[in-house]
C-alpha cells in the first residue's frame, strides 16, 4: 500500500491508498491487458505504430476508450483516425503477447517488440519471445494465436476492470496514534476527568485505543462502541441518541452504541473511520474531544 503524505499541515486522515491492479482486465466480456487505470499498451499511441513504425508516448489528453480499455494518442489526427476505425488499429488479443496467446496464456508486452502482419498490431513479451515468434513464422504463430484467443478470452472475461473497482482509503495508524494525541491534549487542557478515545476503521475495526489515568474500564468498550457506531452509520452517534430522546425507542435493537461522542472521519468526502470518546466530563465533552482529534495537524512532505 502507498501511503498518502500531505505537503502542508493536515487534518488529522492520513491515509493508506489501495487499489487491487491486474495485468487481466474485462469489461462488458472484453479482456485487455490495461494498468490499473484501464490504460492499454503502457500508454502508448497504437497508431504510431503503423504510421511512425515505432513505440511513440501518447498524451492522456487525446485519450479514447475502446473495448473496455483506454487508449492514449500522440495527436488529435491519430485520435480521430482510431475512432474511425479502431478494429484497424488496436492490438491483436486485448494487447496480450502474440506468442503467448500461441500457446495458449496470458502474458505482458515490451512495447518496443511489436510486428505489422496484414495490417494488424501484433505485440511480444520479451526478446525471447520475438525470437519465437520469427522462428515459428508469424502466419502459423497467428493461426495457433486465433485459435486460443476465443477460449482464454472465456476463461478470463468475468474478470473484473479497475474502471469497475474503487479506491480503498485506508487510515494509518500514525493517522489514529495522531488523532487520540490531540483529543488527549484536548481532555488536559480542559481538564477533564479521564477518558477512553478510540479510533476505528470504515468497517468498524478498531485501529487504536488509549484509555487515560482514572477513567473507568467500561469507557473503553463504550468509546469503542461510540467510534464503531459513527463509522457504519456514517453520521455522528448523537443523531442515534436524538433519535431515541425524540421516541424512536426501537433504535436501542440496532445493536449499536447510541450515546454522543462518536463521529465519523472523513476524507475527500468520503467516510474512512469513527473516533469515540467516553469518560470525560460529560457527554458534551466527550463530542468535543472527539473533535479535537479529528482536528490533529500533522504530517509533511510532498502529495
Amino acid at each position: 500500500m502507498l501511503k498518502t503524505a500531505m505537503r502542508t499541515f493536515v487534518p488529522a486522515c492520513l491515509l493508506f491508498v489501495a487499489m487491487s491492479s491486474s495485468q487481466v482486465h474485462a469489461q462488458q466480456g472484453y479482456l485487455v491487458n490495461a494498468n490499473d487505470k484501464g490504460v492499454i499498451i503502457d500508454g502508448y499511441d497504437p497508431v504510431a505504430f503503423f504510421t511512425e513504425k515505432k513505440p511513440v508516448p501518447g498524451d492522456q489528453k487525446y485519450q479514447t476508450a475502446y473495448n473496455g480499455a483506454t487508449y492514449h494518442f500522440t495527436s488529435e489526427k491519430n485520435l480521430k483516425a482510431f475512432v474511425k476505425n479502431p478494429e484497424k488499429y488496436a492490438p491483436q488479443y486485448g494487447g496480450f503477447c502474440a506468442v503467448a496467446m500461441s500457446m495458449g496464456h496470458l502474458q505482458p508486452i515490451d512495447v518496443s517488440l511489436f510486428d505489422v502482419v496484414d495490417g494488424k498490431l501484433y505485440l511480444q513479451r520479451n526478446a525471447k519471445a520475438a525470437g519465437m515468434w520469427k522462428k515459428m513464422g508469424a502466419k502459423m504463430a497467428i493461426a495457433k494465436a486465433n485459435e486460443n484467443w476465443p477460449k482464454v478470452h472465456a476463461k478470463h472475461s468475468s474478470y473484473l476492470t479497475a474502471a469497475q473497482l474503487s479506491d480503498n482509503l485506508e487510515l494509518s495508524l500514525e493517522a489514529a496514534k495522531a488523532m487520540v494525541d490531540a483529543g488527549r491534549k484536548y481532555a488536559k487542557e480542559h481538564r477533564a476527568p479521564g477518558g477512553a478515545i478510540a479510533i476505528v476503521d470504515a468497517g468498524g475495526h478498531l485501529l487504536y485505543l488509549e484509555r487515560l489515568d482514572g477513567t473507568f474500564p467500561a469507557a473503553a468498550m463504550v468509546s469503542y462502541e461510540k467510534a464503531r457506531t459513527a463509522a457504519m452509520f456514517r453520521f455522528p452517534s448523537k443523531k442515534l441518541e436524538d433519535a431515541i430522546i425524540g421516541g424512536r425507542g426501537s433504535l436501542v435493537t440496532v445493536g449499536h452504541n447510541m450515546l454522543r461522542g462518536g463521529l465519523p472521519i472523513h476524507y475527500r468526502g468520503r467516510v474512512v473511520g469513527g473516533i469515540g470518546v467516553s469518560g470525560a466530563a460529560s457527554a458534551d465533552q466527550d463530542v468535543e474531544i472527539a473533535a479535537a482529534g479529528i482536528n490533529a495537524k500533522f504530517g509533511q512532505g510532498t502529495n
